[in-house]
Formats: structure tokens, sequence, C-alpha cells
């Protein structure tokens, strides 16, 4: 007969929206945090914290395809860049 008792598809009842989507502005989100990363890095100077979150923030927009020219359009869109 099995296990009948349902154990199996438990997650089913508690969590309703577990395979939905959580964001829809990750391209979005990620390149306002990369150009607020450049503002405070122009206003305060390259610290350790900033360095490091440069780092990651590069690493995140490679992860999802987000070129250089996308930044640089970004960054002129603001004023950042001339």
């Amino acid at each position: 007969m099995g296990n009948t008792s349902g154990a199996k598809y438990k997650h089913m009842m508690y969590n309703v929206s577990r395979s939905s989507q959580k964001s829809g502005k990750k391209l979005e989100k990620a390149l306002a945090r990369y150009v607020d990363l450049i503002k405070k890095e122009a206003d305060q100077g390259e610290t350790k914290w900033i360095y490091k979150t440069k780092i990651r923030a590069q690493a995140r927009l490679k992860k999802m395809g987000i070129t250089e020219k996308m930044v640089d359009a970004v960054l002129t869109k603001k004023g950042l860049l001339k």
C-alpha cells in the first residue's frame, strides 16, 4: 500500500508559494545596488567595505549577464558618467 499518510506532500500544505517567483525586478535592483556603491565610493573614497561589496556586486552583474555597456547607460542616465 505504501505511505498513505501524505508525509511526502506535507510541504504543500504549509507553504503555498514555495516555487513562485520571488522578485520580478532582480536586474533593476542589481544595477541600482551597483550605482549606489559607485556613488558612495565617489563621496567617501574606497573603503574596505566598499571594495568588498563592489567585488560581490560585479560578480552578481556578471552572473545575471549585465554588460559594462548597460551599466554605463544607467550611469549616464543618472548623470554620474560623462
